[in-house]
C-alpha cells in the first residue's frame, strides 16, 4: 500500500469509525476535536499494520490480507481513542 493510499484508506475508516461510535460530546467540541484525532490515529494504525505485516512477513504489498489488516488495526485503535476520551 502506497503513502497516498494510508492517508486516504486510514482517514476514512479513522472518520467512519469516529462517526458511528457513539460518544457524547458538548455542542461546543470543535470539529478537529471530534473527528481529526481519529483520522490521524486511523492514518497512523493502518500505516503500522501494513508495515508490522510486511516486515514479519504476514503478507506483501497490495494484497488483500493488508488491507483487512489495516482496516481492523485501524478501528481497534480509533475505538481504543473513542472509549479513552473524556
Amino acid at each position: 500500500m502506497s503513502f497516498l493510499a494510508f492517508l486516504v484508506f486510514g482517514g476514512l475508516v479513522g472518520f467512519i469509525s469516529a462517526y458511528f461510535h457513539p460518544k457524547k460530546l458538548s455542542k461546543n467540541t470543535s470539529f478537529f476535536k471530534k473527528y481529526g484525532w481519529a483520522v490521524l490515529i486511523g492514518v497512523a494504525s493502518s500505516a503500522i499494520a501494513s508495515i508490522l505485516g510486511q516486515s514479519l512477513k504476514f503478507f506483501q504489498s497490495g494484497q488483500v490480507l493488508e488491507w483487512l489488516s489495516a482496516m481492523v488495526f485501524a478501528i481497534f485503535c480509533v475505538f481504543l481513542f473513542k472509549l479513552g476520551q473524556k
